[in-house]
């Protein structure tokens, strides 16, 4: 056997162990990613709890783009930070038979819209499992009351205890619970007014009335809702569910900066989460039923019921 012989036999060895050596790694790869996290004894990423919950009750409530006249929807700008929950973007590409490569702009869609009901549904650790809260995505419009839903799950996805609760709530449509109204007594939250309580309304002639509040109410919303936050240039602030009406009749999610909105423009305005989880309304007494959140005229959602 020659030299050349035995060089090109060596060579073609070590292509085979590179080859091998290259599926090896495949293989491992694809089970570290695809298998070994879904074993029935290995515990759950929370993404994964989650999917659990959603494969037991049923797809959640979604809101985000909610009471838009063109709804929020921002797969490109948000796909670098869902890559970056690595365990949640993984989850996400096994329950969709996604590839670990470069994806396309249709499977980065895809991704947005798991990563946005998974947000939907809540997980509060008791102890070795969680307890689980969501608002069931089906049947009626976003805006329309429906119960929560309850339950556990343990670290393994196993769902139990499955159950409506008593709060009842969709997508937000009142105003955040700190939102200053002027009263006669000064500024109050929002959260505080209660029926009887006196605030200021502006009558038909444009004079503020002190009026007494006929109804509040306080909604729980849905999780991963979205707010509107507006600063005016003179410093007063809103923050309220996209289809709430400032006092000329625009929604909150059609004005832009720059707009004029009670004499004053738009200095910024934006999206921001829904911390507390609940919105509030009032519903005053008087001519226009109309009144004052840090100075900034509103409408009332309960004008309906007048």
């Amino acid at each position: 056997m020659t030299k050349l012989m035995v060089h090109r036999l060596r060579s073609l060895r070590g292509r085979r162990l590179a080859l091998g050596l290259i599926v090896l790694v495949v293989i491992a790869w694809t089970l570290a990613i695809y298998v070994v996290p879904v074993l029935p004894f290995v515990p759950r990423s929370t993404a994964d709890l989650k999917y659990s919950v959603i494969d037991k009750v049923g797809n959640p409530l979604v809101c985000t783009g909610w009471g838009m006249p063109n709804p929020t929807f921002a797969p490109y700008q948000e796909y670098p930070h869902i890559v970056a929950d690595v365990p949640t973007y993984l989850a996400i590409l096994r329950r969709m038979h996604l590839p670990t490569s470069p994806l396309t702009s249709d499977q980065i869609v895809t991704v947005y819209r798991e990563w946005l009901k998974l947000n939907a549904v809540q997980l509060q650790r008791q102890g070795g499992n969680y307890d689980f809260e969501m608002f069931p995505g089906l049947g009626g419009a976003s805006e329309t009351l429906r119960n929560e839903m309850l339950g556990s799950v343990d670290s393994f996805g196993h769902v139990s205890n499955v159950h409506q609760g008593s709060g009842i709530g969709a997508c937000p449509i009142c105003l955040a619970g700190n939102s200053p109204i002027s009263t006669p007594t000064g500024p109050l939250a929002v959260s505080v007014i209660r029926t009887g309580m006196h605030v200021w309304s502006p009558g038909t002639d444009g004079h503020l009335d002190d009026v007494v509040v006929l109804e509040t109410i306080r909604r729980l919303d849905a999780p991963g809702s979205q707010l509107i936050y507006l600063v005016l240039a003179d410093g007063r602030e809103l923050t309220a569910s996209p289809p709430h009406k400032i006092g000329d009749g625009r929604i909150l999610s059609s004005l832009k900066i720059g707009d004029q909105v009670d004499g004053s423009r738009i200095a910024n305005i934006g999206l921001v989460p829904d911390l507390l989880g609940y919105t509030y309304d009032l519903l005053p007494s008087g001519a226009t039923g109309e009144y004052f959140v840090d100075g900034i005229l509103v409408q009332s959602t309960l004008s309906h019921k007048r």
